[in-house]
């Protein structure tokens, strides 16, 4: 397994963390593009694809299953990736990397940044991927989307779900990091 590899789950993982910026705020008010049925979800899961380029480029599979503060993740892919496991508690983070190996902490942002060596927004993932930015965060709304803690979150597919209508893709990118997330299910 690559060295590409064993970070690619700490990226995600990282996606779900907080940051500040210093953007305007938007009125609460203002609507946004995107689904009303997307505004009050509280529990969810999803099955889908993420593509990630960085200095290399990866394909994986995902399964994300969010119910309030606790998310359990599910990476699998090819080329060595293998099965990772990664659940975050309120603000204690877990990687299982499938060989009896488990990383524990509770200091997400001191643990995402020892492992990828930068920080990355980990909770806010947990809204982007509806399509909809973080409460009450800075965040300046654009043609395509909205940037959010530094990063550039576009829907550019919705479909009809079980839930509602929800996004099926999000382009979501910061310098050099690009993810591609194609959303094929979504449950409650």
């Amino acid at each position: 397994m690559t060295n590409f590899a064993a970070r690619v789950s700490l990226i995600i993982a990282a996606l779900l963390l907080n940051a500040c910026t210093g953007v305007k705020q938007l009125d609460d008010r203002e609507k946004w593009s995107m689904p009303e049925s997307a505004l009050e979800i509280k529990q969810w899961k999803m099955r889908g694809r993420l593509l990630i380029r960085s200095n290399e480029v990866l394909n994986v599979n995902i399964n994300w299953q969010h119910n309030g503060l606790k998310d359990e993740l599910s990476l699998f892919g090819v080329l060595g990736l293998g099965k990772k496991k990664i659940s975050i508690d309120g603000e204690n983070i877990s990687l299982d990397n499938g060989d009896g190996n488990k990383l524990n902490s509770s200091d997400i942002d001191g643990f995402i940044a020892q492992q990828l060596g930068f920080v990355v927004p980990l909770t806010a993932l947990r809204q982007w991927v509806l399509g909809r930015p973080i409460k009450y965060k800075p965040v300046i709304k654009n043609k395509n989307g909205f940037e959010q803690l530094g990063w550039q979150i576009s829907s550019s597919r919705f479909k009809s779900t079980e839930i509602g209508v929800m996004p099926h893709k999000l382009k979501i990118s910061k310098k050099q990091i690009k993810l591609i997330l194609i959303i094929d299910r979504w449950e409650k």
